[in-house]
């Protein structure tokens, strides 16, 4: 898992689902998400189409489409890692996972590839992981930046 300058051993840290812009949950336009109404997390406008864990645990569910990952961490947490798209991405289709519900992943293991144009300046999805039990945590921090590398450590929580 990559460190940065905010790392603290103390705190167990999520990595980010995908390279690009993290932003925080509440930031975004949609309000299922914004309101915080699904949980706490981040969001992440794409640079890429690779779609990756952000945490250790086991698949419990893949929609239809293959737009949505549900999550049991390691440690409890019920994360979603939704693919969607921003306003300007307009040819979405169903993306291509790269695991089968049940299956045990590791954190930083590829989810999917998403299905839509190449991302672009003028075509973006919008990457959002939720974690509906955020609530069950004593501390859950994000740590907002641009990613380069999906090792990268975007949430810090204990």
């Amino acid at each position: 898992m990559g460190k940065n300058e905010n790392y603290d051993p103390s705190y167990k840290y999520m990595t980010a689902a995908c390279t690009g812009v993290v932003i925080p949950i509440s930031e975004l336009g949609d309000t299922i998400y914004s309101t915080g109404v699904l949980g706490d997390g981040y969001a992440v406008t794409t640079e890429s189409d690779e779609v990756f864990s952000p945490v250790s645990g086991i698949i419990e569910k893949i929609s239809n489409n293959g737009h949505s990952y549900n999550i049991i961490s390691d440690d409890g947490m019920k994360v979603l890692v939704h693919v969607g798209k921003d306003s300007k991405c307009d040819s979405m289709q169903p993306s291509t996972p790269h695991i089968v519900e049940k299956e045990t992943i590791a954190q930083g293991q590829r989810l999917c590839v998403i299905g839509c144009k190449q991302p672009d300046e003028d075509n973006k999805c919008t990457v959002e992981v939720v974690v509906s039990n955020s609530d069950k945590f004593d501390t859950f921090e994000l740590l907002p930046q641009k990613v380069l590398d999906v090792k990268s450590s975007v949430l810090r929580y204990k």
